[in-house]
C-alpha cells in the first residue's frame, strides 16, 4: 500500500472524515478493478472482424512506395473527418483470410470467462467509498494545476461557482427557452459559415462538424465547473477558484504553452550585466478580456500575418473566431448561461492575449537603447507596468525583478548572463502518481517514467539536477507503493530512450513518426477493457501466431 496518501480538505471546519485519505490518496486516477472478469466478447469480435477485413482489402503487401503514398495522404488529409462505416463483403476477401479469424476468435473465446474478481480496495476503504458517494454535503472536485483531490461542501461548491455566474460584466443567466432559441440561431450561424468555406474547408470537416452538431442537438450546451486554485492561496476567507467550461457537447466544440519552446528560446537569449527577470500574471485573464477590442486585435494579426498562416484559409478562421467567442452557451446544474465577456477556457480556441502583446513591446524595442530580448530585461519593468494595466480589461500583479524567477513549470536564472533552468514544482503538489494496484495496463507505469525522465533531461540545464529530480521522482513512486526492484529496470530503459531522443535531429523525428505509423498500420489491435485478471495480451498474441 502506498505510505504517501492525502487530500486537500478545503471545508470551513474539516467536515470530511480523516479516513477518507485512505479513498482519496489513491488519487483521482486510480481505476477499481471490476467486480467481474470479461466474458461475452461480443462487441470485440465484431470489432476485429471490420478492422481485418479492412487490413485484408486494403493490403499492400511489403510494397515499400503504396506505403508513402499512404503516409503521404495520412499527413495531408484533414484530422475531421466522419469515418467510414465502409466493410468489405465476404466475398471480396479470400477464404483463407475468414478460416483464420474464425479459428481466432473460436479459441480465443475459450479463454475468457466470466468470474467474480478480486478488489484493489480493502473493506474500509470500500465502506468509505460508500460513506462518501452516499454524503449529501461533500463534493471532492479536482484542483488547478493537477496538485490532487479536495474537498469542499455542496453548498461551498455552488457559492463559489456562483461567484462567477453572478457577475453580470461577464455572465448573463439565462431562462432555458432563451437558452435553446439562442442556440437555434447559433446553429444557423454554423450552417451558413460552413456553406460559405465549403470548398476551403473541405468536405470532410463540414460533414465532420454537422454530425457533431446533430449528436449534440438534443443537448447542445457546454457544462460549467471550476478548479479551485490552491495555489494562489485564501482570499477574502474563500479559496480563489478557474472557472472551466466543457464543452464537448456543445455546438461549437467542433470548430475548432510549452515549456520545452520556452527554454529553448530563453537559452538563445543574450543579456545585459545588469539584467534581471520578473513575471507578471493577469488576473482573471479569460474572463476579464474585452471580446470586441481582443477579437479585433486577433483579426488584425491574422491579417498582417497572412502569408505566414499556411495551415488553414485566413477568411474562413476570422468569420469563425466571432461565432466562438461570443456564443459560449452552457449550463450550470439547471441554470443556463451565456458569457457575455471574455472566452471561457475549455473552448476548443481562444484568443491568446499575447498575439497582441508582441506588437506593443516591439514599439517600445525601437525608442529603447535596451540590448536584444527587451522583452525580458529589467528597464521594461516600468513601461509594462503603466502601459499594460487595463489593456482589453485586463489587471495585473508583477514580481519583484530578481534573478530568479518561477514561470509555468520552471524556476529560470541569470547565471554569468546566461539563463539556465531547473524544475520548479508547487509545494502544494501531493505526487499522488498511480499505485502499483491500480486497474492499469503495465506499460502506463513505463510510459509514466520514460516520459518524465525526458522532461527532466530536457528542462534542467545542470545534468546534476536531472539526476536529483529524477531521484526525487523514484522516492516518490515508492511512497506510493512501487518497489525498487520493479523500478530499476525501467528507470534504466527511461534514460536510454531519453539519450536516444536527445541525439535526434528534426529529420530523425520525421523519419521515425513514419516508420511508427507505417508499422501500426499494418497491425490489428484486439480491443478490450483491461482487467488485471483477464488472459495476457501475450497469451492472445501467441494463439494468433500459432494458426
Amino acid at each position: 500500500m502506498p505510505t504517501n496518501m492525502a487530500f486537500h480538505d478545503l471545508t470551513e471546519n474539516k467536515q470530511a472524515p480523516p479516513a477518507a485519505k485512505s479513498l482519496l490518496g489513491l488519487g483521482s486516477k486510480f481505476i477499481v478493478t471490476p467486480d467481474t472478469t470479461t466474458g461475452s466478447l461480443e462487441s470485440t469480435m465484431t470489432r476485429i472482424r471490420r478492422d481485418f477485413s479492412l487490413a485484408v482489402f486494403f493490403a499492400s503487401g511489403n510494397d515499400e512506395f503504396l506505403d508513402e503514398c499512404a503516409y503521404d495522404q495520412y499527413k495531408s488529409r484533414s484530422k475531421l473527418f466522419v469515418k467510414s462505416k465502409f466493410t468489405p463483403k465476404e466475398t471480396d476477401l479470400p477464404a483463407w483470410a475468414y478460416g483464420r479469424l474464425d479459428r481466432f476468435l473460436s479459441k480465443v473465446q475459450t479463454l475468457f470467462k466470466k468470474r467474480r474478481a478480486t478488489s484493489n480496495l480493502l473493506p474500509y476503504q470500500q465502506q468509505m467509498m460508500e460513506t462518501l458517494l452516499n454524503d449529501p454535503e461533500l463534493l471532492f472536485p479536482e484542483t488547478d494545476k493537477g496538485l490532487g483531490p479536495c474537498s469542499v461542501t455542496y453548498n461551498q461548491y455552488v457559492t463559489d461557482c456562483l461567484k462567477h455566474l453572478l457577475n453580470e460584466e461577464c455572465y448573463k443567466i439565462l431562462p432555458e427557452e432563451e437558452a435553446r432559441q439562442c442556440n437555434a440561431v447559433l446553429e444557423e450561424q454554423i450552417g451558413a459559415w460552413l456553406n460559405k468555406f465549403r470548398r476551403v474547408i473541405g468536405s470532410p470537416a463540414v460533414e465532420f462538424i454537422r454530425k457533431h452538431m446533430n449528436d449534440n442537438a438534443a443537448s447542445p450546451f457546454g457544462q460549467f465547473y471550476a478548479l479551485y486554485k490552491i495555489h494562489k492561496g485564501m482570499k477574502d476567507g474563500a479559496w480563489p477558484t478557474r472557472p472551466v467550461c466543457s464543452d464537448v457537447t456543445s455546438l461549437t466544440h467542433g470548430l475548432g504553452k510549452d515549456s520545452f519552446e520556452l527554454k529553448r528560446r530563453l537559452e538563445k537569449l543574450e543579456l545585459p550585466p545588469n539584467a534581471l527577470l520578473f513575471t507578471c500574471d493577469a488576473e482573471a485573464m479569460y474572463t476579464n478580456l474585452k471580446t470586441d477590442p481582443c477579437l479585433q486585435r486577433v483579426t488584425e494579426y491574422i491579417q498582417n500575418n497572412k502569408h505566414r498562416i499556411k495551415h488553414c484559409d485566413t477568411d474562413a478562421l476570422i468569420e469563425a473566431l466571432p461565432i466562438i467567442f461570443k456564443n459560449n452557451y452552457f449550463k450550470f446544474g439547471d441554470i443556463f448561461c451565456h458569457q457575455t465577456s471574455g472566452t471561457a477556457m475549455g473552448t476548443p480556441a481562444h484568443p491568446q492575449p499575447q498575439v497582441g502583446l508582441p506588437s506593443r513591446l516591439e514599439s517600445m524595442k525601437k525608442s529603447s537603447s535596451c540590448p536584444n530580448g527587451l522583452n525580458k530585461c529589467h528597464s521594461t519593468s516600468v513601461l509594462l507596468t503603466t502601459d499594460m494595466h487595463g489593456w482589453y480589461g485586463l489587471k495585473w500583479t508583477f514580481t519583484k525583478p530578481s534573478t530568479s524567477i518561477d514561470f509555468m513549470d520552471l524556476t529560470i536564472t541569470i547565471v554569468d548572463g546566461k539563463i539556465e533552468t531547473t524544475i520548479f514544482e508547487k509545494a502544494q503538489n501531493l505526487y499522488l502518481y498511480i499505485p502499483p494496484h491500480s486497474s492499469h495496463p503495465r506499460g502506463v507505469l513505463t510510459g509514466l517514467i520514460c516520459g518524465q525522465v525526458l522532461r527532466f533531461r530536457r528542462l534542467c540545464s545542470k545534468r546534476s539536477d536531472a539526476n536529483k529530480k529524477i531521484q526525487e521522482f523514484a522516492k516518490r513512486l515508492m511512497d506510493r507503493g512501487h518497489t525498487r526492484e520493479k523500478l530499476e529496470p525501467i528507470f534504466a530503459k527511461a534514460e536510454i530512450n531519453a539519450s536516444n531522443y536527445l541525439k535526434r535531429t528534426e529529420s530523425d523525428m520525421e523519419l521515425l513518426e513514419k516508420k511508427k505509423w507505417i508499422k501500426s498500420n499494418k497491425q490489428i489491435f484486439f480491443h478490450l477493457q483491461y482487467h488485471p485478471e483477464d488472459p495476457p495480451s501475450r497469451d492472445i498474441q501467441k494463439l494468433w501466431t500459432d494458426l
